[in-house]
């Protein structure tokens, strides 16, 4: 499954693909993800209004599209993700405001070329089909989250499409699903006995974590880098889970973690696989941006 695709130690994921030099959640990011060397990408699954599976992380669009400049959808505001169709979805331009608003300085910097600008310009709102078909042809693992749609408990539809849909593609192996929503884990089990699960966490562990993590057969906890305490993390390691902290921007961070047998969730996988290959030590291998976004 998912996880005999990665390196039975620390592995680069790529948060969003590789954010810091595509816009996030794009084909192009996930494409960028590859070429870097990341060792697999994490993305995130949401649902139009018309119940087509789209890769788009917040629950409105004004921040990564340009949805508040189109003025046939100027009245739609606060431009909800589930009010909109796939297909006025797609019409939508999805890269340009990672130009102007360069949110990693990779544009300031010259990391990202001109001719890669271009392509910046074109990226559109994806389909999950189409990062699962390019998963299946490049063996390129990917963690997809499924965001708590704040539908009504009990409406696990997203589940049950996205599991047709892994099945379609013939992708189950290369799949590993998180969520927040842990109703929507219970059904993916249900559904399926061996795909590989993972155990979102935000602020705080769940409560009886290894209960929980036994409770869904995950092969996976993800919780925040701050709450990656040494003892707990080395309990869960001994017990055969798989540990994957978000989000690690922070080099010598990173670094340990990678030693330790972590998989760390990344918006910089570009830097991070050179650590993960050449294992260097000297100080020069520290020139690293701290910054998080």
């Amino acid at each position: 499954m998912f996880f005999d695709h990665l390196p039975q130690g620390g592995f680069v994921c790529a948060h969003r693909g590789a954010r810091s030099i595509a816009p996030e959640n794009t084909l192009l990011a996930m494409q960028k993800a590859e070429e870097c060397g990341a060792h697999c990408w994490e993305t995130d699954v949401r649902m139009s209004k018309d119940g087509e599976l789209i890769i788009f992380h917040d629950p409105t669009l004004e921040s990564t599209t340009d949805v508040a400049d189109r003025e046939k959808f100027k009245e739609r505001s606060p431009w909800a993700v589930d009010q909109f169709s796939a297909a006025e979805l797609r019409e939508l331009d999805a890269g340009s405001w990672f130009l102007t608003d360069d949110p990693f300085g990779t544009i300031a910097s010259g990391e990202v070329s001109v001719q890669e600008q271009k392509t910046i310009r074109r990226q559109k709102i994806p389909l999950l089909h189409e990062i699962l078909d390019f998963t299946g042809k490049h063996h390129f693992p990917v963690n997809l989250e499924i965001k708590d749609l704040e539908t009504p408990q009990g409406d696990v539809v997203i589940v049950n499409k996205i599991m047709d849909m892994l099945k379609q593609t013939g992708t189950m192996d290369l799949v590993l699903l998180s969520s927040f929503r842990y109703e929507y884990l219970y059904r993916a089990r249900e559904l399926h006995p061996t795909i590989s699960l993972a155990v979102l966490a935000g602020e705080q562990h769940p409560a009886d974590l290894l209960s929980k993590l036994y409770e869904f057969s995950a092969t996976a906890y993800h919780p925040h880098a701050a709450l990656c305490d040494p003892d707990l993390i080395r309990e869960l390691q001994r017990a055969n889970f798989r540990i994957n902290p978000w989000t690690v921007n922070n080099l010598p961070q990173a670094k340990k973690m990678l030693q330790d047998g972590m998989g760390v969730i990344t918006d910089w996988p570009q830097r991070l696989t050179l650590v993960s290959r050449q294992h260097c030590s000297d100080a020069s291998c520290l020139s690293f941006s701290t910054t998080s976004h």
